[in-house]
């Protein structure tokens, strides 16, 4: 009888086995293991993401805004601000595997449509002549990526653990493979796959959301002086536009030291996104949210 962990590499490389099942062998190693990190992303991936959790970058989806005519069926949606475009066309993934799994059928062809939040669609419908409903359209491939990400770092982690002696005969490990496996679970959990630069959560609380900020710097200054740029158009009340000013003004003041202070950018990105969803309905608004949370 093969070891658990070739028949999980058996598993993986194989397209008959639905990634679902993939993952759930895989939560049988790392149980059996004791490799509580890489349990927390089996869970994620089996059970789905929530709102306030950090959505590893492979599940973010591109497609194209489109709008439904009675008249013409489905036609584009032109933006005059192509960034608000970009923003908008980009979207994160929380759903489970199981589901995404479903939604595709394994096929390729035809086209998925996603929903935006609620606010979005009132603030895109509001600022068109003729309001009608937004939806992002997608292609399927663009989920099948996901499976196949994830299919992909279950084959690396195996792979790791074969390298390392670890192969689970009998359905269990011995205590020098349990050993093994923990001194090199943090490696594992920071080396599978694309996930090395992911928002998954490892030791301390706040490194993933630090990660983000660090690797960007450029990046969320160009995005905080988009949004200096742009008050006319946000609409922010008097009151709120000091506070958005002085703490632009600190991410700029971080940003530019030799040590970037990741806990203060953070404190000052929850603000502005705390006064960013209170200009509720503002098409633009929305759109700098869609950039901010790829900080949080």
């Amino acid at each position: 009888m093969a070891g658990l962990v070739l028949e999980l590499q058996h598993d993986a490389l194989s397209k008959e086995v639905h990634v679902s099942d993939l993952l759930r062998k895989a939560l049988v190693v790392s149980k059996k293991l004791g490799v509580t990190q890489i349990e927390e992303w089996l869970n994620k991936e089996l059970n789905g993401y929530d709102l306030d959790d950090d959505i590893p970058p492979y599940r973010e989806i591109r497609g194209e805004i489109k709008v439904y005519n009675p008249y013409h069926g489905w036609q584009p949606l032109n933006f005059g601000d192509p960034k608000m475009a970009e923003a908008l066309s980009k979207k994160q993934i929380m759903q489970s595997v199981g589901a995404l799994d479903s939604l595709v059928g394994g096929k390729s062809n035809g086209v998925l449509q996603v929903p935006f939040p609620q606010k979005t669609i009132n603030a895109l419908m509001k600022s068109m002549q003729i309001p009608l409903q937004p939806t992002l359209h997608v292609d399927p491939t663009e989920v099948i990526g996901i499976l196949e990400s994830v299919r992909n770092n279950v084959l690396d982690w195996a792979l790791e653990l074969e390298q390392k002696g670890i192969l689970g005969e009998g359905m269990s490990f011995s205590k020098q493979e349990k050993q093994t496996a923990g001194q090199i679970t943090y490696q594992i959990t920071t080396n599978i796959g694309s996930m090395q630069n992911s928002q998954l959560q490892q030791n301390s609380p706040g490194a993933n959301q630090s990660l983000s900020i660090l690797n960007d710097l450029a990046g969320l200054v160009t995005l905080s002086t988009q949004i200096q740029n742009s008050l006319n158009e946000l609409k922010i009340t008097e009151q709120d536009v000091p506070e958005l000013l002085a703490e632009i003004s600190t991410i700029k003041s971080q940003a530019a030291s030799p040590r970037p202070k990741t806990a203060i950018i953070s404190e000052s990105l929850k603000t502005i996104r705390s006064i960013l969803e209170g200009a509720a309905g503002n098409v633009l608004a929305s759109g700098f949210l869609v950039e901010l949370a790829k900080y949080f």
